[in-house]
């Protein structure tokens, strides 16, 4: 039996099968076909393998249980890709942004989704200028969203321009500050 803290990464899996596929591709067009054809036959099986379990689950669990697996980040994954995860996309990338924020603190409280393209399997996410648009802000968003979303392809950011700068007025006259 494996463990939780065993499973295989689904980000680092997708990784895998993207580098295989690349390998084959290099290889010549009769095997990348070969090979592509291979992961579409897999693909169909191992979906047809989910939705019958997930019907089964259901059935003999009800829904509540059917959201236990898609809690699960491998088995979220799974079902997401799919299309069998029981909560439907835009509430999952809205929970990633939630689960941005939540990690980011402070810094995360400008995160807001301005469009998600189902047909394009993009999310536009605006930064606020609260919290900067640093690349560790990025990368809070891009992995919160691979771990909920991981079938969005990409997430692109806008970010608020930061406000007028603060001037800070004195108490003594200017030639007085100055130390004359």
């Amino acid at each position: 039996m494996t463990r939780a803290s065993d499973a295989p990464d689904p980000q680092q899996l997708a990784r895998a099968i993207e580098e295989i596929l690349g390998e084959l591709a290099a290889a010549g067009e009769g095997p990348a076909r070969a090979g592509e054809e291979l992961v579409r036959v897999l693909m169909q099986f191992y979906g047809a393998g989910l939705e019958a379990a997930v019907s089964v689950v259901r059935v003999a669990g009800g829904d509540d249980l059917v959201h236990r697996l898609g809690a699960d980040p491998l088995v979220s994954a799974l079902l997401a890709l799919h299309d069998l995860h029981p909560v439907d996309l835009p509430t999952r990338v809205g929970h990633a942004l939630d689960t941005a924020r939540r990690r980011l603190g402070s810094h995360g409280t400008g995160i807001a989704l301005e469009r998600l393209e189902l047909d394009t399997g993009a999310v536009h996410v605006r930064l606020g200028s609260g919290c900067g648009g640093g690349e560790t802000v990025r990368d809070v968003v891009r992995t919160a969203v691979g771990e909920l979303a991981p079938e969005i392809a990409v997430v692109e950011f806008t970010t608020e321009p930061a406000g007028p700068a603060f001037v800070q007025i004195g108490m003594r006259p200017p030639e007085l500050a100055a130390g004359s």
